[in-house]
């Protein structure tokens, strides 16, 4: 099994750290942690598909929240026309972002809590 908590960035900030290690050896770590950082970069960017996918989604939640306040994930998937499940997912990301409030209500047959989302 493969120790994935050993990266090559970690190994080659490691190398270009020894001292006494030949100058051509440093220069190539350092070159190839720069690859490394632009690579991240440019896929941080443009973003994944499922990212691209789910950007009108989590508008449209955010617009139904805006209008619907303590909306439940229930509440909006059926206005969204979204699985309750698909909107509670993306709805805790918005609250990880800072875009939703999550605040604990009763279910309406009172058995339970499920979350309502607001703006801020």
């Amino acid at each position: 099994m493969a120790n994935t908590d050993y990266t090559m960035r970690n190994f080659l900030t490691d190398v270009a750290a020894i001292d006494g290690v030949d100058a051509k050896v440093k220069a190539f770590a350092e070159a190839e942690i720069a690859k490394i950082d632009k690579r991240n970069a440019d896929r941080k960017a443009k973003g994944s598909k499922t990212a691209k996918e789910n950007a009108p989604i989590k508008d449209a939640i955010v617009e139904f929240v805006k209008t619907n306040p303590n909306a439940t994930a229930e509440t909006i998937g059926g206005g969204v026309g979204q699985t309750t499940a698909k909107v509670s997912a993306l709805a805790t990301q918005l609250v990880k972002e800072g875009v939703l409030v999550a605040t604990e209500v009763k279910k309406a047959n009172g058995k339970g809590k499920v979350k309502a989302y607001t703006t801020l």
